[in-house]
């Protein structure tokens, strides 16, 4: 049984993984599912939660972090988690991934039926995610290593999602933000799994 990365297309988290993935030239099978009608994978993610690897043995690992991180640790490639900025750098993929987190709650709560919508949920989720990305103007100059590091895969997913699911208006207020995120999307692996 092939090693498979259960993932969904629009999923900020499961392209992480992909992402990850296919930066090292790991030989993982994909397999885009519905999490929600997918039964099988309760012995493999009780969570039922996207991405899921499947190991050959049928054990599985869930959480794009600790998904990423197994990637990184069977690659046989240079880390991309630099131990000089180890703490920094776990700190920028925190914060991406808290944007992603926000965006998708803000997303299930926009489609929500308006009779179950809470405009002040909705509020809340929008400013977490500015000030988020606001934050991160600041911290351009640790994203603008040379090397690829899994901050800057995080961190470009996180606004592309942004971008996808939310709005651009970031990109005014952070031009430096803006400037880099665009010259990291010329990769041609980000281009390949950008979301639409």
């Amino acid at each position: 049984m092939p090693t498979i990365l259960y993932n969904a297309p629009t999923s900020p988290f499961g392209r992480i993984a992909k992402i990850t993935m296919l930066e090292l030239g790991l030989p993982v099978e994909e397999k885009l599912i519905d999490v929600y009608t997918a039964d099988y994978m309760d012995k493999t993610n009780p969570l039922r939660q996207l991405p899921t690897l499947e190991l050959e043995d049928g054990r599985g690992i869930y959480d794009s972090r600790v998904i990423c991180r197994y990637f990184d640790g069977i690659s046989g490639k240079p880390t991309l988690y630099p131990k000089d900025e180890s703490w920094g750098l776990d700190t920028r993929i925190a914060l991406g991934l808290g944007i992603m987190e926000a965006g998708l709650l803000r997303r299930m709560e926009v489609v929500r039926p308006d009779s179950e919508k809470s405009p002040s949920y909705i509020t809340k989720q929008e400013a977490r995610i500015d000030r988020s990305i606001d934050h991160l103007e600041g911290l351009v100059d640790k994203l603008a290593r040379k090397e690829l590091t899994m901050d800057q895969i995080v961190v470009a997913c996180a606004l592309d999602y942004t971008d996808f699911r939310y709005a651009d208006a970031w990109r005014k207020r952070n031009p430096g933000l803006d400037r880099w995120q665009r010259a990291f999307g010329e990769r041609p692996i980000m281009k390949a799994t950008k979301p639409s």
